[in-house]
């Protein structure tokens, strides 16, 4: 059974070690009219999971372009409406890379849910995100909030949270 388990490990890994590496962040990419957004919306995808998988401070240049990526997809596209509540802000004030994980799982979900796209679910996603990356990350610096967080989803609460901290029209 230790052995199993050692074996699960390892292939684990590598399987995310060369997805990792497997991921480039586009280059001369331009938004002009809403089907060049359109048109990048695999890459936020991978770029999302690529920030999952990527340990903060392995592959910093890389890092930098596709948050720059991500950032400039996220103002202009008009067909994801991010909303960074104090809420939000309060989530990345001790690990500010919590933010873009929050911003690309958000719209991660969106892209992947257009026909049935809900706000809260969309939150819940990348919440959920937010506490996955801070407890699997090994350099995180300890946040309350995000660890109140975690308190609430384990306790059944994130949604009702959600609901009275956004406060969606």
């Amino acid at each position: 059974m230790k052995n199993l388990f050692m074996i699960v490990i390892v292939a684990f890994t590598f399987t995310v070690k060369a997805s990792a590496q497997t991921y480039e962040v586009p280059k001369d990419y331009h938004f002009n009219k809403q089907e060049d957004y359109v048109k990048y919306e695999p890459d936020i995808i991978k770029t999302a999971d690529w920030m999952m998988k990527t340990a903060w401070g392995t592959e910093p240049l890389k890092t930098e372009a596709a948050t720059q990526f991500l950032l400039i997809w996220a103002q202009g596209t008009p067909d994801v409406v991010i909303e960074l509540k104090q809420a939000i802000m309060d989530l990345s004030d001790a690990n500010p890379q919590l933010g873009f994980i929050y911003m690309s799982q958000f719209s991660k979900y969106a892209i992947q849910h257009k026909a049935d796209f809900d706000k809260t679910k969309a939150n819940m996603a990348a919440l959920r995100a937010v506490i996955t990356k801070y407890n699997i990350e090994p350099t995180h610096k300890r946040d309350n909030d995000v660890e109140r967080l975690m308190d609430l989803d384990k306790n059944n609460r994130l949604e009702t949270w959600i609901s009275n901290e956004f406060a969606f029209n």
